[in-house]
């Protein structure tokens, strides 16, 4: 995963729509931090770029670089587990 990709959920996962869970087929994931916030913008459309920017309007005073691996790592963690594809 790249600051370029534009990564998307994997079909059949989903967010549940009032817990920060993420519905996958073979159970359910725990969401922490701002784990859930970060999937709800992988919309499929926006670069991890884009993500790492809004995060950065969001939370002012962040850390880009820092906000950079987080998401990159949070990424390619799920990436990996098939519960999002780039």
């Amino acid at each position: 995963m790249e600051l370029n990709s534009i990564p998307r959920l994997a079909p059949g996962c989903r967010l549940h729509p009032t817990e920060s869970v993420l519905l996958i087929p073979e159970g359910t994931l725990n969401l922490t931090g701002p784990t859930r916030e970060i999937l709800t913008m992988l919309d499929g459309t926006r670069n991890v770029s884009a993500v790492v920017g809004d995060l950065l309007h969001q939370y002012e005073g962040a850390d880009e670089i820092e906000v950079q691996k987080d998401v990159l790592d949070l990424l390619n963690r799920l990436q990996q587990r098939g519960v999002i594809r780039a």
